[in-house]
């Protein structure tokens, strides 16, 4: 899912470790008095429950005492790959292909073998509270040669976990392990990620596919944040088309009081999902709207990691349906 930007003043950029965690729990719709004409009524479908999307685990006094007691959940930590320009279509097999040596590779470096069902320990070099800084843009070049940088930028890098992740990449380069151009590709050069994420399904916007195991994690247990006070969801008035119904799905970032932070609020795209214009455009806008402003007033219980509430990054599903027969 790409992100797009509401009627209001909302940030439009998504980052790349952010996970596509959809809505599964329904909750009933909450209407007020139906006034005569068409009208409809909104629905808030909070995220199921699971892991947090993206947590913020750095800093804190209570995340840095954490006794190693309370690591008692088992985590793999997988690499995915996604192209930045996709339009290199011709090259998605060979881009997966480099994924997966440079998983094997970085399989080697943490004193593992080449074999899956024996992950090596991420640990000491890795810890659970840095993992998904690893995030490397590269552009891989015909002649077998490739360049690459740390993204995102990072207040504070993650300098072991970048260095290792970096080193596998120049393994792969040194023993000509890049990606083979085919004959389809006319470019002399391609732009692609590698990113670790805590779980095996596409976890980025234009994932190639599954990642690949690369090591193993232990680390507390992890709870999203979850409602406790939801607001009436409005059905939003003037659409240029009475009776309209949509879907519309935000990301936002939760503090550690449960309050939805509003400047994080944007909406997620579905890639397969045609762009609209027009009418369409300004009534999703308007629904859009009016799902902001049920979630910046809707309350949560924090995520929490170990008991230790952190900063949290969801994704809320607003359903807005026809509501027929109410008098």
């Amino acid at each position: 899912m790409t992100p797009r930007q509401l009627r209001r003043p909302l940030p439009a950029a998504l980052g790349a470790g952010a996970c596509a965690l959809l809505a599964a729990c329904a909750v009933p719709a909450r209407s007020a008095p139906v006034p005569a004409g068409p009208t409809g009524a909104g629905a808030f479908l909070p995220a199921a429950p699971g892991e947090p999307a993206a947590i913020d685990a750095e800093g804190g006094s209570c995340l840095t005492t954490l006794p190693d007691s309370l690591l008692t959940v088992r985590d793999t930590v997988f690499l995915h790959a996604f192209l930045v320009d996709t339009t290199a279509r011709a090259l998605l097999p060979e881009a997966d292909l480099l994924a997966q040596r440079t998983a094997h590779r970085l399989r080697l470096l943490l004193g593992g073998g080449g074999r899956l069902d024996s992950l090596p320990s991420g640990a000491p070099a890795v810890t659970w509270r840095t993992v998904i800084g690893g995030n490397l843009e590269i552009r891989a070049r015909r002649d077998g040669n490739a360049t690459w940088q740390e993204l995102p930028p990072r207040p504070i890098p993650d300098t072991v976990l970048t260095r290792l992740l970096a080193r596998a990449v120049d393994s792969v380069v040194r023993h000509r392990e890049m990606i083979t151009w085919t004959v389809e590709a006319a470019r002399d050069s391609v732009e692609m990620r590698l990113a670790l994420a805590h779980t095996a399904e596409p976890a980025y916007a234009r994932a190639i596919g599954a990642g690949f195991p690369v090591f193993a994690l232990r680390r507390p247990v992890s709870t999203r944040a979850l409602v406790v006070s939801l607001p009436r969801v409005r059905y939003p008035t003037g659409l240029h088309t009475p009776g309209a119904e949509d879907r519309v799905t935000l990301q936002v970032t939760i503090d550690t009081l449960g309050a939805p932070e509003p400047a994080s609020i944007h909406e997620l795209w579905p890639e397969d999902r045609p762009r609209l214009a027009g009418d369409s455009l300004a009534d999703h806008l308007l629904f859009g709207d009016a799902g902001y402003e049920a979630l910046i007033r809707t309350r949560f219980l924090p995520a929490r990691i170990g008991g230790c509430p952190v900063r949290a990054t969801q994704n809320a599903t607003f359903t807005f349906t026809v509501v027929r027969g109410v008098r």
